[in-house]
């Protein structure tokens, strides 16, 4: 599993750890996969997210967190 850091607009950090990032047309999650099914461990409402990193491990076993992508959200608005 990953390492997550969400940075919130009030100033606050989260460290959660989470097997899948996802987002829709209004929130974060961050989710893990048990007895096959996808359980949430973070939600937070996207307007108040400011950043999102994940933790990696250097080959001296230093860490570095990168700056994530959020992905293109899942559901949402459809255009017909």
């Amino acid at each position: 599993m990953a390492y997550y850091r969400i940075q919130l607009s009030d100033g606050s950090s989260h460290t959660v750890q989470a097997v899948r990032l996802r987002t829709d047309a209004r929130s974060l999650y961050l989710e893990e996969r048990t007895a096959g099914n996808w359980r949430e461990v973070f939600a937070n409402p996207l307007t108040d997210v400011s950043r999102v990193q994940r933790r990696f491990t250097e080959n001296d076993g230093t860490w570095t967190w990168l700056n994530e992508r959020l992905p293109a959200p899942i559901g949402g608005v459809r255009a017909w």
